[in-house]
């Protein structure tokens, strides 16, 4: 007969922790818990399964037998569960950035919702659109260099850089007459300094030394700095166009550079299965021809 499922997960945890109260806490037990599940269980085995040092516990010969076993059963017992949850769930779960999301997104949810009103998203806010540690995420929508990404993947927007700033920033440090004089003027950067030496090297302007100012992770804050007039910042074409449209900011240039960057479709392993997923991958590269459609 098998010892209780709850005395082998507080073994477990346990196990792993090396501490009893550790143990406790991730379970949302007492330690006084803990220690009645692993005394119980080495009388139902008859043997030790802990030695004490100290505040912690460290394992025996049999209780390092045990520990190997357990912590593979209830892994596996966690992978099956998370499976099923993504297979059951009616939910479809994106991973995107913050710019992606206000400007590319939001302006079409309404539609996903009136073509599939009996499946719902949830839209999960990333920096690093490639990442997938996030328990449950069905779709990352990831921002790379159209050079670099794999083959065959969905690719859902094509983004062009422009120099953009306030027409305040202008009077306060203009004028601006070659891309070489942005050189010495104030550079907001997205996530890394790339942004502005790939729009250099575009524009034929050698960078003699490192570019400096600061770095900044979500594009929405960038798009506030220059609209204030805080720097000049590199800019995605057509992601901002109600900016320039509506005056916030201005075209330094008239640039036209071959898009370098892009929006693609990242599905997660096991859940391109689920029907949801289908629908929301299908609607998604719909919405990205309708877009691609509507600029020509």
């Amino acid at each position: 007969m098998l010892p209780s499922l709850s005395a082998l997960r507080a073994f477990e945890s346990a196990a792993r922790t090396g501490s009893f109260r550790a143990a406790a806490e991730l379970l949302s037990v007492t330690p006084t818990a803990i220690s009645h599940h692993i005394r119980g269980l080495e009388e139902q085995l008859g043997t030790k399964l802990f030695k004490r040092s100290g505040r912690d516990v460290v394992l025996t010969e049999d209780g390092q037998r045990l520990a190997e076993t357990a912590v593979q059963a209830f892994g596996m017992l966690e992978d099956a569960v998370r499976a099923l949850r993504r297979t059951t769930r009616r939910t479809v779960r994106i991973a995107a950035g913050p710019i992606f999301t206000a400007r590319w997104l939001m302006p079409r949810i309404s539609n996903f919702w009136e073509q599939h009103p009996g499946t719902g998203l949830e839209v999960v806010p990333t920096y690093q659109p490639g990442a997938q540690d996030r328990e449950n995420v069905d779709i990352v929508i990831r921002w790379e260099r159209i050079s670099e990404m794999p083959e065959g993947a969905v690719k859902l927007l094509e983004l062009s850089p422009v120099a953009i700033a306030s027409e305040a920033f202008l009077t306060r440090f203009g004028p601006v007459e070659t891309p070489a004089d942005l050189l010495h003027m104030p550079l907001l950067h997205q996530r890394n300094h790339w942004g502005w030496l790939d729009w250099f090297s575009a524009m034929g302007v050698r960078v003699p030394d490192t570019l400096r100012g600061p770095v900044f992770e979500d594009a929405n804050v960038l798009l506030r700095g220059a609209a204030e007039g805080q720097g000049v910042i590199v800019g995605w074409l057509p992601l901002i166009d109600q900016d320039l449209a509506e005056g916030r900011v201005v075209r330094l240039f008239g640039e036209d550079i071959t898009p370098t960057h892009g929006y693609f479709l990242d599905v997660r392993k096991g859940s391109h299965m689920r029907r949801q997923t289908q629908l929301a991958i299908e609607w998604l590269t719909a919405q990205s021809t309708q877009a691609d459609f509507a600029r020509c």
